[in-house]
C-alpha cells in the first residue's frame, strides 16, 4: 500500500456524488467546481500518528446520581 492514495475522482463518482446530493443541477452548471470540491472534500489532512491505534477503549457509562439526577 502506498503512503498517498489515489484521490483523483472520476467523472463518473463525481456525478454519481453529486446526484445522490441532490446537486445534479450545480454539476450541469459548474462541473469544474464540483470535481474540485470533491477532490477537497475526500483527500486526507494528513498521515496518522505511528503510535495511534486504531482499536478504541471502550465509553465510559454516564452515572446521573454524579450529576444529582434521580436513579
Amino acid at each position: 500500500m502506498t503512503e498517498k492514495p489515489d484521490t483523483e475522482p472520476t467523472m463518473e463518482w463525481v456525478l454519481a456524488l453529486a446526484q445522490a446530493r441532490g446537486l445534479d443541477r450545480a454539476y450541469a452548471l459548474y462541473p469544474e467546481a464540483i470535481v474540485a470540491a470533491v477532490a477537497r472534500g475526500t483527500g486526507s489532512l494528513g498521515l496518522l500518528p505511528t503510535d495511534f491505534s486504531a482499536t478504541t477503549e471502550p465509553a465510559i457509562t454516564f452515572d446521573a446520581a454524579k450529576f444529582g439526577g434521580d436513579s
